[in-house]
């Protein structure tokens, strides 16, 4: 019995073998999968927990978000807006408008440590630069063309005057023309006659004669048209008595500005009256009062600044053309010219004017100088709002200053002349700035 039922039950594994192995295989296969599902599931859920840990916010989560507001502050360091370290300010242009922001450029002064002299002293014009406008003829002056402080060119009428010398000098000039005419045809007569015995030596050197004084007759009486203000032109077309006017214009002698007009239209003049003045005002003189004690260090040729509280952060420069040899007793001294350009005509005849003259083998001490109401102070440090190229940005510069004179400081450090500053209205960029930064 025993042998029949291992037969069967080798028969049964014999059947059934396969199968179970196969289903072996595939529950193998299936643990695999499960494990490398279950790695990637833990490295993701790592990856996510480090990007969680990354973008967690820091201790100031949970604290209210203030609204924007149309100025801020920001550290920079680009060259179109600051420096290294220092900080902007930026503004709405519209609140800028409203505030009454002015900027200024910085301008410049002489420093107050210059070694040279200073004085005061009076704009005059340059007197080799003038030019009268003189009427040769004495007459009725028809017209005057510019008034006081226009500019003229060189050869503009300017005047015109109708006078009845320049018309007896005109007919007296054709008299004189035609009487030569006739000894040019005189002696061409004589020296045909003369070649053919008719006439004497005698009387050909007479008929010379006579043609040479008509001669100088009539370049006598062209030069005198030409001097009471003919044209040359005019004065070779002159060749009858219809052509003969008793209107002169008068030429601008040069180019310049009127700085003096004393005639109207309709007025009797006389001859060798000064009509108008013309002066060429690109160049001024200075004329300072120098004192006696002074006098051993001003040289002509030193040169020498002249600021005006008209232009306060200017400077114009010069060099001293005349030092007067006599003293006034009075006042013991002595006056000192300095010639100096003056583009746009900016500093007029009259104006008062400080001179400061520099030091023999010295050079000219110079400072940017700024207006008081440009700098603000943060905690114990002058700053100024330096414009940028943007019109609503603005850099908060410290600066080190020389003590106030009259509302004005010189920059030791910090600014260049040129500079463009804010003056009006820095008060409340500060203030602004300490709403930004309330702790500082």
């Amino acid at each position: 019995m025993t042998e029949p039922n291992e037969k069967i039950r080798d028969e049964r594994m014999e059947s059934t073998g396969p199968d179970v192995a196969a289903t072996s295989e595939n529950r193998r296969a299936r643990t695999k999968s499960a494990i490398l599902i279950a790695i990637v599931a833990v490295v993701a859920i790592v990856g996510v927990a480090f990007v969680v840990w990354l973008l967690k916010p820091s201790g100031n989560a949970g604290r209210p978000v203030p609204a924007p507001r149309s100025i801020s502050i920001e550290p920079t360091n680009q060259s179109n807006t600051g420096a290294p370290g220092e900080q902007t300010l930026t503004i709405n242009p519209e609140e800028a408008q409203r505030a009454g922001i002015k900027i200024e450029t910085v301008g410049e002064r002489v420093s107050a440590e210059v070694g040279g002299q200073q004085t005061t002293g009076v704009v005059q014009s340059n007197s080799y630069r003038e030019t009268p406008v003189m009427s040769l003829v004495g007459g009725i002056v028809r017209t005057v063309g510019p008034e006081l402080g226009q500019n003229v060119r060189k050869g503009q009428t300017i005047a015109v005057v109708s006078s009845n010398d320049l018309a007896d000098a005109q007919t007296k000039y054709l008299a004189a023309f035609a009487e030569l005419e006739e000894h040019h045809k005189h002696h061409a007569r004589t020296e045909k006659l003369v070649a053919i015995g008719a006439a004497s030596r005698e009387e050909l050197e007479l008929a010379t004669s006579k043609l040479k004084a008509a001669e100088s007759e009539v370049a006598n009486l062209r030069q005198r048209l030409l001097l009471l203000g003919l044209s040359s032109q005019r004065v070779s077309a002159l060749r009858s008595s219809s052509q003969v006017s008793s209107e002169v214009s008068l030429p601008a002698p040069a180019s310049g500005t009127v700085t003096s007009r004393t005639v109207n239209s309709g007025e009797v003049i006389e001859a060798n009256k000064e009509l108008l003045r013309v002066t060429d005002l690109s160049s001024v003189w200075v004329v300072a009062q120098v004192y006696e004690k002074d006098l051993g260090k001003i040289h002509i040729g030193s040169g020498a600044s002249v600021t005006t509280e008209a232009y306060p952060g200017r400077v114009f420069r010069g060099r001293v053309s005349y030092v007067d040899p006599a003293i006034n007793p009075q006042t013991r001294t002595a006056q000192a010219r300095i010639e100096l350009a003056n583009p746009g005509q900016q500093l007029k005849i009259g104006m008062y004017v400080n001179v400061t003259f520099g030091a023999l083998g010295g050079g000219e001490n110079i400072a940017p100088t700024i207006p008081a109401t440009a700098v603000q102070n943060f905690n114990n440090q002058q700053v100024v709002f330096v414009a940028t190229n943007e019109p609503s940005v603005f850099i908060m510069r410290p600066v080190r200053l020389s003590s106030e004179t009259n509302g004005i400081y010189q920059v030791l450090e910090g600014l260049n002349v040129g500079d463009r500053i804010v003056t009006n209205g820095s008060f409340l960029l500060r203030a602004e700035w300490l709403k930004m930064n309330p702790t500082k």
